[in-house]
């Protein structure tokens, strides 16, 4: 086993005292038979921290990140580089969901299909990059214009896969990528996936699992993992889910009914129901198109369109019904059908006691819909669908049956699990992130995760046995006692006071102004500061009508700027940011980049490229989001304050989390701009700030001034400062 001094000796980076102080952390919490988690705020090193740490403990070990870009970053950068300089041999390996990997059998069915000539041109060229390519990624292809529109036709899901009845079943990527990852001493994986294999082994048994877990397994990104679990583990219908199987309808009864029932109009009259039904259960939902004060009118709206999808696809069914004898593909068709009228006549009943019901899913821009969608837009509209599930992600894990249980962190107090023999029981978990909590028990974070908060060095934090409110739900927790986690909170690396400055706007309309009439005042607002710095400004929106406002009135506002302002959704949020990147060269156009809260976390903009950040307002959870306002609920129950008790850690967690994009290492310098008066309006105002990295604020007045410093400023000794720092 390699020690922890062992590993700081041949480090790729020379350990600073953080990192030190979360390896020591990380091992003895480990070493006492005890999980941990950490916050590390940006500039603390955490990955190169915890992969040394995982490697001193010795044996295999899984690492989970809440993006693919930090997977890709993990094998393809980080822990090459800390191998190499450990002189170590460790096997490596990615694994991600089966639609991450080109399916030659879809490919090869669709180079057979007659289609236009540019996609043909595109799936050609698909098909000589499957020839060469090794791991069959697709996220190779993201220069790829057309790839998008390609995805149905390329990729598979699990219900899709032939499995070993495929032709080229010895070829496929992802039984290969499965296949590596089984004899791989370190294991990359995403949250998603962990999630999915849960949900897989739930409704296959624990022993038909396809993601081989480890003793010790790291949970990056942590404070991702309650959304993202309930996301997966939630049931539910896509919109898309329908899509594909009137698709499948489409072909197989070419193939196999032509001429014995109306297809082309029994597909067209489904497809248009389903239309219309996206359209209106997304305007119920409270997203763009909705309209304060319907409610009523537009539940009723939804109904109908959900009894009209019911009933076109019911005579669909019963068409295909009348032919299933034909090919074991049409009864299959038949079953699959059947599942979907059930899920739909699930959601057209109230929930059952205990869960809460949300529709969930990415919208159209205004006057667009999934029919004249650009195709990227499409793919994004047709995920939208409607979930069901418990509250907080621990209670969707406590239903898991006992086995399954047994490969989470709610196993620990758990005694008599069993597991096949042949799969591995985590015993070791990390979780960390650089937003898990404002207090040292890291509230909350292990509140939603189901666990109680001990200081890092085993002492308990917290009076009595953890904030879980019993009354949240039936369902209790193992020998009512949660599982224990070490909690350790690590201050800030970079220097925020002298590095950064905020700035309140007071003059621009009030945060509940219509969303057009803010973003002209804030484009206005931001013209000076914009064109003094060249561009260097990323704008994070709480709303997608926000983001579509602003980005029109900055464009508006910048015309005869060299300034491109560009917005999320417009193209692969990668080539967005390497515009960003590309833009600090002399005599390049400046980059405004606008976005949703796809941008507010995972993004990485060191250097000159992001200067001026600017938050258009406080991100509260939106009214109509059901599972915040079950949680908010649950705690007035108990007669606490839901504002108190949950929005405002909330948002003041998600307000974290936009802020540390500006600051990425030592040498940055920028602006944060918070355009919400609120934060100095009301009550809650001086809490919000309190847990914003420490920075001063600036009158309205000092801003050119404050920017002029910070384009004067010349660090020469950049190399040498991002040479000590290490992946954040």
């Amino acid at each position: 086993m390699l020690t922890p001094g062992q590993a700081a000796a041949h480090a790729p980076l020379r350990l600073r005292a953080q990192q030190q102080r979360m390896v020591d952390a990380i091992l003895a919490a480990w070493n006492a038979g005890e999980s941990i988690a950490v916050e590390a705020p940006t500039g603390t090193g955490k990955t190169y921290a915890y992969l040394m740490a995982a490697l001193a403990q010795g044996g295999r070990f899984v690492v989970s990140t809440a993006t693919r870009a930090l997977q890709d970053q993990l094998v393809d950068r980080d822990l090459p580089a800390l191998l190499g300089h450990l002189q170590m041999r460790r096997r490596v390996a990615v694994l991600k969901g089966r639609e991450n990997y080109v399916c030659l059998h879809g490919l090869a069915q669709s180079l057979q299909t007659h289609r236009p000539a540019d996609q043909l041109q595109a799936l050609q060229q698909v098909a000589r990059w499957a020839q060469g390519t090794r791991s069959g990624d697709l996220a190779e292809l993201e220069n790829l214009r057309e790839l998008p529109a390609l995805l149905p036709q390329i990729t598979a899901s699990h219900s899709e896969c032939l499995g070993q009845r495929c032709t080229h079943f010895a070829a496929c990527f992802s039984n290969r990528a499965r296949a590596e990852a089984a004899q791989a001493d370190v294991l990359v994986v995403n949250h998603h996936l962990y999630f999915s294999e849960l949900r897989h082994r739930q409704m296959l048994g624990a022993a038909h699992g396809f993601v081989p877990l480890a003793e010790t397994v790291v949970m990056d990104e942590a404070h991702q993992l309650p959304a993202i679990g309930l996301k997966v583990l939630a049931k539910g219908l896509n919109a898309g889910d329908v899509q594909d199987f009137l698709q499948s309808a489409a072909r197989q009864t070419r193939m196999h009914a032509r001429g014995f029932a109306p297809w082309d109009a029994l597909l067209a009259s489904s497809s248009q129901a389903l239309v219309h039904w996206l359209a209106v259960s997304n305007a119920n939902s409270g997203g763009p198109g909705s309209e304060a004060g319907r409610a009523e009118a537009a539940a009723g709206e939804s109904t109908e369109a959900l009894v009209r999808l019911h009933n076109r696809l019911s005579e669909m069914i019963a068409a295909l019904q009348g032919v299933a004898g034909g090919a074991a593909s049409l009864q299959r068709l038949v079953e699959q059908g059947h599942s979907l009228l059930a899920t739909l006549r699930q959601w057209g009943r109230p929930p059952a006691a205990g869960l809460v019901r949300w529709w969930d899913g990415p919208s159209l821009p205004p006057q667009q819909s999934v029919p004249r969608a650009a195709p990227a837009a499409q793919a994004r509209a047709l995920r939208q669908g409607f979930r069901e599930s418990p509250p907080w992600l621990w209670q969707a894990l406590m239903a898991l049956q006992p086995d399954v249980l047994g490969a989470t962190w709610l196993a620990a107090p758990m005694t008599g699990v069993t597991t096949p023999s042949q799969a591995a029981v985590p015993q070791r978990w990390l979780f960390t992130s650089a937003t898990l909590g404002q207090d040292d028990a890291l509230q909350w974070f292990t509140s939603a995760m189901g666990l109680q908060g001990l200081a890092a060095d085993g002492a308990p934090l917290l009076d009595g046995v953890a904030a879980l409110p019993e009354s949240q739900t039936r369902v209790q927790l193992p020998s009512q006692v949660p599982p224990q986690v070490r909690c350790l909170r690590l201050a800030h690396a970079l220097d925020w006071a002298a590095q950064a400055a905020l700035v309140i706007p007071q003059t621009l309309p009030p945060a509940d102004a219509p969303p057009t009439e803010r973003a002209q005042a804030l484009a206005a607002w931001l013209k000076a500061p914009v064109e003094q710095l060249g561009g260097r400004c990323m704008v994070l929106c709480t709303s997608t009508q926000a983001m579509w406002a602003l980005a029109a009135a900055l464009r508006h506002e910048l015309g005869g700027a060299p300034i491109d302002v560009q917005m999320q959704g417009e193209a692969p949020k990668r080539h967005l940011l390497a515009g960003m990147r590309g833009a600090t060269g002399q005599g390049r156009r400046g980059q405004v980049l606008v976005g949703t809260m796809a941008l507010w976390e995972g993004v990485d903009l060191p250097g000159e490229a992001l200067q001026l950040l600017v938050i258009d307002k406080l991100p509260f959870p939106p009214r109509h989001d059901a599972l915040h306002a079950a949680r908010a609920a649950a705690l007035q129950d108990l007669g606490e304050d839901g504002f108190l008790g949950y929005t405002l850690p909330q948002t003041a967690m998600q307000l974290r989390q936009g802020v540390g994009r500006l600051l990425r290492s030592f040498s940055d310098r920028g602006l944060v701009v918070i355009a919400d008066a609120r934060l100095c309006t009301r009550s809650y105002g001086a809490s919000l700030l309190a847990a914003l990295p420490p920075m001063p604020q600036l009158p309205q007045e000092e801003v050119a001034r404050y920017l002029a410093s910070i384009r004067e400023i010349r660090v020469e000794s950049t190399d040498a400062s991002q040479a000590t720092i290490s992946s954040s």
